[in-house]
């Protein structure tokens, strides 16, 4: 007997549409304000006092009020001097039942030794100028800065699209049978 068998498999079909995600991140929102720092710096000058006057004194540039007062003093220990020597004298000649000639000696004394001078040699000024330094301070003030921040966080967008998988029969299967003889014996 000659039999044709012809099959066809059967045949799967599968359409994927693919997932999708979508991820979006707005940045963040930030804020800032800001104090910034600030130096004060308060100074004083300083002031040089330069008194000269001792020097001035001693060179004999001297004020009149204190010209005047040594004047005055020279004077005075110059009286009490001549006092002095007077009162000495009297007394020397009260004693001159003592012995000795008071007279001979006053006489040198007040006609020759009276004006007697010492001459010296001195260099000016002896003393230095007096200097003294007043004020002159600084004062430093610093002032902090401040930044305060205000952050807000944003959340992330995500938009997610599902996948699918399609199975589907393509082509069916099938079995064919022919007979592909020239006689076909139908008695059995």
């Amino acid at each position: 007997m000659d039999l044709r068998i012809t099959s066809t498999p059967a045949l799967i079909g599968i359409n994927t549409i693919p997932w999708k995600v979508e991820i979006q991140q707005p940045k963040a929102d930030v804020e800032l304000n800001t104090q910034h720092p600030k130096v004060e710096i308060h100074s004083e000058q300083v002031q040089v006092q330069i008194d000269q006057s001792k020097c001035f004194s001693e060179a004999g540039l001297k004020p009149i009020s204190e010209l005047s007062k040594e004047n005055a003093d020279l004077g005075h220990q110059k009286v009490m001097e001549g006092i002095a020597r007077r009162v000495r004298q009297g007394h020397e000649l009260a004693a001159i039942h003592k012995g000795g000639n008071p007279i001979a000696s006053h006489a040198a004394e007040n006609a020759f030794h009276l004006d007697d001078k010492e001459f010296t040699f001195d260099l000016i000024p002896k003393s230095r100028p007096k200097i003294d330094f007043i004020g002159g301070t600084v004062d430093i003030n610093v002032i902090e800065g401040k930044v305060d921040m205000e952050v807000q966080v944003n959340k992330p967008i995500i938009d997610f699209t599902r996948g699918k998988v399609e199975i589907y029969l393509r082509q069916r299967n099938s079995i064919q049978i022919e007979y592909v003889g020239n006689s076909l014996n139908v008695t059995a």
